[in-house]
């Protein structure tokens, strides 16, 4: 999280002046004191949290850069349990066997700061139980992908993803390879993430093609990996001898959701496959180029979408004023082209930021411009109503105050309604 943002590779291709990051300060090199490690909050829904990570293989692509591998991920399910309490499970699963690496020590300390020791020692923890029995009641119950950011992992959403599934929803959380800070794989070997550089003696012109290029290629592998996990869903869901999780599952409700690069494959997967009834994008929108993916298929969403992102005033978007207008009128554009029961939503409570759809300001809490807890708890519990609300009239059909077609009743969020 705290490596280089999607949205800012494509400012990279697009200014040649210096940007401004859609974020809160870096935590690169930081040297926190020693404090109480941070606690992630116990989920206020009726149902525990499960958890299972499966490895699966695309055998219909190639690795991108190993020609003898075909395409590797691991896959985390977290699904509702039986209520228990404040049982704790681990973090990060595979947390002490990466840190066994020298070299992975060093890449997750330097993501995590001090918490990655907390994280491996146990001190930090969720309240995902591996393999725990899944709740008899309730089922089955709708399913969301859910894809992290670049240089991320899913695990750093515990907060986001812990209240969904304590709501009754099963959250499939895809570990990108290449695009995850790092992936602990079963047979032993970490992938870290890969930053590929533009060959040299390229022209500004032919740099900026270049990496617009491979922009739209991590665009077009994040959604096929979204596509392929439903593909392997709905074969767990034909496999009920040997699969916990078949009877758990409702495919005729299912959600892709995902945040800044993730938000991207998820809305590029909402795209091209009907297969999602609903999409949530967190905070991915590619300025100065679109809110959505732009391809020359021109494929347009055909499920409702929540557009949740925090307030970006216009000196902290970068590139040049004609730039960012542009980028406006082009999301705006995008956004008129909903199907009904859209909804993008902008939140302006105080310190919110690219990171707050994320665990990282309550692993930073107090340092390097992190806000101090209870403004992160403010704003992630403003962030998990949104989705839950909108979540609830999608894939459950129920009414909820926050898209009931009045004016928002959160004053620190302004709610625009788009399909009509």
């Amino acid at each position: 999280m705290k490596s280089q943002l999607f949205a800012r590779i494509l400012l990279a291709c697009l200014c040649s002046a210096s940007v401004v990051a859609l974020q809160s300060p870096s935590t690169s090199g930081s040297a926190q004191t020693s404090v109480a490690p941070p606690q992630i909050p116990l989920p206020t829904g009726p149902y525990g949290i499960g958890r299972i990570g499966y490895y699966w293989t695309d055998a219909s692509r190639p690795d991108d850069y190993d020609p003898k591998l075909r395409r590797e991920l691991m896959v985390y399910f977290w699904y509702p349990t039986a209520k228990s309490g404040g049982t704790k499970g681990q973090y990060f699963p595979g947390a002490a066997q990466m840190d066994a690496l020298p070299e992975i020590h060093k890449i997750m300390s330097r993501e995590f700061g001090n918490a990655w020791a907390q994280i491996v020692s146990g001190e930090i923890s969720s309240h995902a139980i591996d393999h725990a029995p899944i709740a008899k009641s309730g089922l089955p119950f709708p399913v969301i992908t859910f894809s992290h950011g670049l240089g991320s992992t899913g695990f750093q959403y515990t907060v986001l993803i812990e209240h969904l599934v304590s709501y009754g929803y099963v959250v499939a959380s895809i570990e990108h390879t290449y695009t995850a800070k790092a992936i602990w794989f079963p047979d032993g070997r970490v992938v870290t993430q890969h930053n590929d550089s533009p060959p040299a003696g390229l022209s500004q012109s032919e740099r900026q093609k270049w990496m617009i290029k491979q922009v739209s290629i991590g665009i077009s592998e994040g959604a096929a990996d979204v596509r392929f996990v439903i593909d392997r869903i709905e074969e767990l869901k034909r496999d009920k001898p040997h699969s916990a999780l078949a009877d758990a599952i409702d495919l005729k409700r299912l959600a892709a959701m995902g945040h800044s690069a993730g938000a991207e494959f998820a809305a590029r997967a909402c795209q091209q496959d009907s297969r999602i009834h609903a999409c949530v994008d967190l905070d991915g929108g590619m300025v100065p180029v679109a809110a959505l993916p732009l391809y020359e298929d021109d494929r347009m969403m055909r499920q409702p979408l929540l557009f949740l992102e925090a307030y970006h005033p216009d000196d902290r978007m970068g590139g040049m004023p004609d730039e960012i207008a542009k980028y406006k009128r082009v999301r705006e554009q995008q956004l008129q082209e909903l199907p009904p029961g859209s909804y993008a939503v902008v939140l302006h409570s105080p310190e919110i930021a690219h990171p707050s759809f994320s665990d990282v300001p309550l692993l930073f809490h107090g340092h390097d411009g992190f806000p101090e807890t209870p403004v992160v708890l403010h704003n992630l519990d403003l962030i998990t109503r949104f989705i839950s609300d909108f979540l609830s009239k999608t894939l459950r059909g129920e009414k909820v105050s926050l898209f009931d077609g009045r004016t928002s009743p959160l004053p620190e969020a302004i709610v625009t309604a788009y399909g009509h």
